[in-house]
């Protein structure tokens, strides 16, 4: 039997409404920036609530695309270093997943950036 609670992205939620509807308007205006970026935060944990390890999970399949071996982002790293990615289909490849993993960060912590570069 699940607890009768509500989730934690819905106290986010709620959270959040208030602070828009009831706080940050009665504040001061030289504490409203500092509000709106505690929101911003709060936004971005909601996000990453609702991603439930997803990122993470991407990140481990783009790491074996570019180390089908095997490898950790060190060794990554190493290989970038010792230069087995610097040019041909190796090179190709990587570029496409280091973009890929961007725009999926970007897309949990800001898609409002991503939007605006269309």
């Amino acid at each position: 039997m699940t607890p009768d609670k509500p989730e934690s992205q819905d106290l986010l939620k709620a959270a959040q409404d208030v602070m828009k509807s009831v706080l940050i308007p009665a504040l001061p205006e030289e504490h409203r920036l500092d509000a709106l970026m505690v929101l911003s935060i709060m936004a971005g944990a909601q996000r990453d609530l609702a991603d439930r390890g997803g990122l993470a999970e991407r990140q481990a399949l783009r790491l074996q695309k570019i180390l089908p071996d095997g490898g950790t982002v060190r060794d990554l790293c190493a290989a970038i270093r010792k230069g087995d990615f610097d040019q041909g289909e190796a090179a190709q490849v990587l570029h496409a997943v280091l973009l890929e993993d961007v725009q999926d960060r970007l897309d949990l912590v800001n898609p409002k950036y991503l939007k605006a570069a269309g």
